[in-house]
């Protein structure tokens, strides 16, 4: 079940303010990973008049209460993109021409994680899988 942006700013001990809920609104109905400067241009779409410099801000101090995480995609030296957080392990299939982001419910490198995290002596608190390529929109 999908949490509500004053519900993931109260469960992380943060004050509800206007910038974190609506930075928070535009991330979680995404299907995207997007840049501060495409949170930016929405708000500004919405008619919300925060400055770019306030969208970084925020995005830093959702990143700092584990909120929001931030991530780059190959081909975009130097950008990067911002997503909701995730809990334990997320696999995801990402296209590299319009950042779409697709969920995979599957776990395909489960058993692989778990024994290399054995043969190392490592204790497993996560994983992150994601495929990059480009997606059957783009390709048309």
């Amino acid at each position: 079940m999908k949490q509500s942006a004053p519900e993931l700013l109260k469960k992380s001990g943060l004050k509800v303010t206007k910038q974190r809920e609506a930075i928070l609104d535009i991330l979680l109905s995404s299907p995207a990973h997007l840049t501060a400067e495409d949170i930016y241009l929405d708000l500004k779409a919405k008619s919300l008049d925060f400055g770019l410099s306030t969208v970084y801000r925020t995005l830093s101090s959702l990143e700092e209460h584990r909120i929001v995480e931030k991530t780059g995609l190959p081909g975009d030296t130097g950008k990067q993109y911002y997503e909701i957080a995730h809990l334990g392990h997320r696999h995801h299939l990402v296209c590299v021409k319009c950042k779409r982001c697709i969920v995979l419910d599957e776990c395909p490198v489960e058993s692989f994680t778990a024994a290399v995290c054995k043969a190392h002596g490592f204790t497993l608190t996560g994983h992150s899988f994601e495929i990059f390529g480009v997606c059957p929109d783009c390709q048309n």
